[in-house]
């Protein structure tokens, strides 16, 4: 009888991998960022499910889809084997067509299942199962990025990668497998060893019960306990039995009365499973791929015993991500979940959800969100749920409203575009009311907006219902009411962002209000204004201050230097590190940012004479190779200059 194509598994294998280069390829030319490599990552999903459980936050970058994957996953192995392992898994494709190259070339070494050899090494996944889950849930970040071959070729290296764990790791699923058949999946992957403690459902449901039970007791950290039993108990039944007991539900089963035990089946399993000598396939490698079914000459292996279920483990698959993909579009846990208060505070709380905060967009933005909202008296609990920018706030109704709450979001904003032309003395002033402006980021997008309108210079906006808005413009441009509404009431922004692409944002902002003649600005008034938030970069140096604060005995010099771009937001994310880099110097006493007169941006350094001149403010300071600065936990770290200076100063 002639070999079966296992076409199915095939399929999914090259379908699979195809599916991931052109979803990389895409976000790599068409797409407006890079592509999200973990978006189905299952491991990913149970580690973050995890973080999530122990920490009650998710991690940045995972949503609730990746959760639902990892979930089906966990429901595929209980009830019928490790699919995805067996069909959709890149990492278990690639190590099966290594062995295979091995094979070919008469290089690979066998390690016989069952073997000292082969049960001693099953330990290292198990140990990297305990290591990745505790070291996510201790940071509410995925730590298997760190070493994840599958994600460091699919960020092209350039992901959260830590590079001796990704050379180590790439090396053993490629070298490894070519070597010994499955090296990587046997010995290496964690999410191996959590399929197989899936696979021992008894034992895992004993584990859940345990974590539950040292909850109740109160035993401090009862989820590294709990880990840690699943870990070893996994690995001890795995090196003892080598099988699962009563699950998972469907396997292969083999006919003995037509089996000729010509071996056909091991050599071509990827596990090299003795086949040939057991009834029912329990061995805790085995998902379900059915290459052994299709090598059977004899027909003598099927599928629950039923030549009708031959395709339903491939079936079972596709369907289990289908349905983790539906249950990840319509449900969603929160990136964070926090109160806080004493429980007389919190017990009579209202809620309040807001959506469209696009600023809360993952758990560094989630947490930094709670922090403010912490700061509110009235406000007792936040949760954000970054996928759609949504937050729902816990908050007293006695202690404060919904409108105090917007207030207290809201972020006021005053931005510049450009400078009036020469010539120009004064501005018209244009005030709008806006509705759809939550926070920070509605600012920038918002900016994004009015900056393609000819004539604006600049605008201010300060919290009201709906938001006041202060347009300055050209007196010579013209912009009537309906061509503003029409350039503020449209559905995306549109952002320059890495690598010279636009992203397009939708936006949700209506033109409320409209107030064409609200009188008008002086010049200098208006770049004054516009100039204020960049002044409190300004900021003395305690220590030298202290030190050299006797102007009689240690007079002070202040020298000026133009610096152009200070007012963009890149340069002022960067000016902590310069101002931290100039308060290490001995007899610098302070940095000021102003705007002289000749209306330009500039640096005044005041320093003591007796240490400092011009030409070494200039060469030590403003064109230092390395800009040495301390951290608030004393360490102190070189940094590249952030910025440069192009026209040199001089003392006033």
């Amino acid at each position: 009888m002639k070999r079966k194509s296992n076409w199915l598994k095939n399929l999914l294998q090259w379908g699979t991998l195809a599916a991931i280069v052109g979803f990389v390829v895409y976000g790599l030319t068409l797409g407006e960022k890079p592509a999200d490599v973990e978006a189905y990552c299952p491991f990913g999903g149970l580690q973050a499910l995890g973080s999530y459980l122990v920490n009650n936050s998710l991690a940045c970058t995972m949503s609730m889809t990746q959760i639902m994957v990892g979930v089906m996953l966990a429901v595929g192995v209980i009830l019928f084997s490790k699919l995805f392992c067996g069909y959709l898994c890149p990492l278990g494709t690639v190590s099966e067509w290594m062995g295979r190259g091995g094979k070919k070339l008469k290089v690979s070494v066998e390690i016989r299942p069952g073997s000292i050899a082969d049960r001693l090494l099953r330990a290292v996944k198990y140990a990297l199962l305990f290591y990745v889950f505790y070291m996510s849930a201790s940071s509410s970040e995925l730590f298997c990025k760190n070493f994840d071959p599958y994600y460091a070729v699919a960020t092209g290296f350039k992901g959260e990668i830590t590079v001796w764990m990704t050379v180590i790791s790439v090396a053993l699923l490629f070298l490894g497998s070519f070597f010994v058949k499955m090296f990587w999946c046997k010995y290496i992957c964690p999410l191996g060893a959590l399929s197989n403690i899936f696979k021992f459902t008894l034992t895992f449901a004993g584990i859940v019960i345990l974590l539950w039970a040292l909850g109740l007791l109160g035993v401090a950290s009862a989820w590294v306990w709990a880990l840690g039993a699943a870990c070893v108990i996994g690995y001890l039944w795995e090196m003892i039995y080598l099988k699962s007991k009563v699950f998972p539900l469907l396997r292969i089963v083999r006919d003995e009365a037509t089996c000729t035990k010509c071996d056909v089946c091991r050599s071509k399993c990827p596990y090299s499973i003795d086949i040939k000598n057991l009834d029912k396939v329990k061995h805790i490698d085995c998902t379900l791929c059915g290459t052994c079914v299709s090598a059977c000459p004899e027909d003598s292996l099927q599928v629950g015993g039923k030549r009708s279920l031959r395709w339903l483990p491939g079936i079972l698959a596709v369907a289990l991500f289908g349905a983790a993909l539906w249950f990840g579009s319509h449900w969603e846990l929160p990136t964070i979940d926090e109160k806080w208060g004493e429980y007389e505070q919190v017990e009579g709380m209202q809620t309040y959800e807001i959506e469209g905060l696009t600023s809360v967009k993952c758990f560094g933005s989630s947490k930094a969100f709670s922090a403010k909202m912490q700061k509110v008296p009235g406000v007792y609990g936040v949760k954000t749920f970054v996928k759609r920018h949504a937050v729902v706030i816990s908050y007293d109704p006695k202690a404060i409203d919904e409108t105090s709450i917007d207030k207290a979001i809201f972020s006021p904003t005053t931005m510049k575009f450009a400078t009036p032309k020469a010539g120009v003395d004064s501005l018209s002033v244009v005030r709008i009311g806006v509705e759809g402006l939550h926070d920070k980021m509605d600012m920038v997008y918002f900016g994004a907006i009015l900056r393609n309108i000819d004539g604006i210079c600049g605008f201010d906006a300060q919290y009201d219902c709906p938001v006041a808005v202060t347009l300055y413009v050209d007196p010579s441009a013209a912009i009537p009411e309906k061509m503003l509404r029409d350039s503020i009431e449209v559905k995306e922004a549109h952002m320059l962002a890495h690598g010279g692409k636009v992203r397009a944002i939708p936006v949700h902002y209506e033109l409320k209000s409209y107030d064409p003649a609200a009188g008008r600005i002086g010049r200098r008034e208006f770049l004054d204004l516009m100039f204020e938030q960049t002044r409190d970069l300004s900021a003395p140096f305690k220590h030298n201050t202290e030190t050299y604060g006797d102007d009689a005995k240690y007079p002070k010099g202040v020298y000026e230097v133009e610096c152009r771009g200070i007012e963009k937001p890149l340069i002022k994310r960067s000016f902590p590190y310069f101002r931290g880099f100039l308060s290490l110097k001995e007899g610098i006493t302070r940095l000021d940012v102003a705007l002289n007169d000749e209306e330009v941006p500039v640096l005044r350094i005041v320093y003591v004479k007796s240490m400092w001149d011009d030409a070494k403010i200039w060469n030590e300071l403003l064109n230092a190779k390395v800009w040495p600065v301390k951290y608030k936990d004393g360490t102190l770290k070189d940094e590249e200059p952030k910025f440069t200076f192009k026209t040199e100063g001089h003392t006033l």
